[in-house]
């Protein structure tokens, strides 16, 4: 009897983006489809928690998917490797599995979801006084840290996103704006929990918060509601500080690349946005000249019809949110399983803002919902102690799906 080949599917990468494509693709496609999911940890993480490991509320056991579990439950396939480049003119992949062998794997259809590189190599001083909550390691540091904060200045902000110009994705020009940071929502969500921190343990009266940002701050939101943060920070007695592009982090200060300095006694910083190194070293038209792959609305490459890009690889994701990643990856996956022979219909990609800035300690949060960035009239920047509760559902739901956005359209509170 003849054997009929199943098509062979790589996903690489398994946040938001990589899991929604590898999840839908295989409830859509069935057993048309072989799945194999290539990541860099055997977990991946509900990030947009990662804040809350910092400050305490919650421990890093609490944001894991072990993927070595969850995607075998789905009849996917999972390895544990580092990707190293693409040869997508060959159809391979290589990558290095944990014991240190090298391997090459073909693949028919490829989905790229390997997230952007934080750039930490071009801030000086980064390894001796940078914080961050952009990565699990990253959140425990900063977590020791704050248990031992006696008080001073903390400068929260972000590193310049080095987006790339050319090629660009074939989608309408208004989703692409140019950012100066590759997203702050996460500056927007600290200061504000870092201030409920603070206050519950009755030393918010030695600590001073400034934010910074490499442009204006919070840019990809309407001019109404950038003006309700300004308002709120003023009477939170937080400084702003725009156009400070940093450069170096020293004990006691920041200093931006026109020399301007900043008093920081302790610095949180998103730093700065470049390609993945993997992208970098592929086949070079596959990438722009910034290092993300630009495709077109169904998120296939505009070089390479049987290769996708989602989340934060994919040029077109701008800034670089979950919302997005999840969208992207659903759109890619719909649209592979049309071409696999399923009857579904593809999901329209429009760009917008959505996400929630929790602070916990207070017990609210504040929810955003923006397109004005891309042209639209939708603009909410609501706070209430119900986007709280959805955010703390949300990662629940998050979890107990071990990361299956099913049902992200109803009960996702990012």
């Amino acid at each position: 009897m003849k054997l009929i080949r199943m098509t062979k599917v790589l996903v690489l990468g398994a946040r938001f983006g990589g899991l929604s494509a590898a999840y839908t693709l295989k409830r859509l496609a069935g057993n048309k489809a072989e799945i194999k999911v290539i990541n860099n940890t055997r977990f991946s993480y509900f990030r947009p928690a990662l804040p809350h490991v910092a400050t305490g509320v919650i421990d890093e056991d609490d944001v894991k998917v072990d993927l070595t579990k969850a995607l075998p439950e789905k009849r996917m396939n999972f390895q544990q490797g580092t990707v190293e480049k693409i040869d997508a003119s060959g159809g391979l992949v290589y990558y290095t599995k944990p014991d240190g062998n090298k391997t090459e794997e073909d693949y028919d259809y490829l989905i790229i979801a390997l997230g952007a590189h934080l750039g930490t190599e071009l801030v000086k001083g980064w390894d001796k006084y940078g914080y961050s909550v952009c990565e699990l390691d990253y959140a425990l540091k900063l977590r020791e840290k704050l248990k031992d904060f006696k008080g001073g200045t903390i400068a929260i902000g972000s590193g310049l996103f080095y987006q790339g110009k050319t090629p660009k994705p074939k989608v309408p020009e208004n989703y692409v704006p140019v950012a100066d940071a590759a997203c702050e929502g996460p500056i927007f969500e600290m200061s504000l929990m870092l201030s409920g921190y603070f206050k519950k343990k009755g030393m918010l009266n030695k600590v001073k918060f400034v934010v910074f940002s490499p442009g204006e701050y919070l840019s990809d939101l309407s001019t109404m509601s950038r003006k309700i943060v300004r308002e709120m920070y003023k009477q939170m007695g937080i400084e702003l500080f725009e156009n400070f592009r940093i450069k170096e982090i020293r004990e006691n200060e920041i200093v931006d690349e026109a020399g301007k300095t900043i008093k920081a006694d302790l610095t949180i910083l998103i730093p700065p946005y470049t390609g993945n190194p993997a992208l970098k070293n592929s086949t070079p038209d596959l990438i722009d000249d910034g290092g993300f792959v630009p495709t077109d609305l169904n998120m296939v490459s505009i070089k390479y019809d049987n290769v996708y890009a989602v989340g934060d690889a994919n040029s077109l994701t701008v800034p670089k949110l979950g919302y997005l990643a999840v969208k992207t990856g659903n759109v890619a996956a719909q649209h592979l399983a049309t071409r696999l022979g399923v009857q579904v219909k593809v999901d329209q990609y429009y760009p917008t803002i959505i996400c929630v800035a929790d602070n916990p300690f207070e017990g609210f949060g504040v929810a955003v919902k923006d397109d004005t960035w891309y042209g639209g009239t939708t603009s909410i920047a609501a706070p209430s102690p119900i986007n709280h509760m959805k955010k703390e559902l949300f990662h629940k739901y998050f979890i107990w799906t071990k990361g299956d956005m099913a049902l992200e359209k109803f009960l996702a509170s990012w």
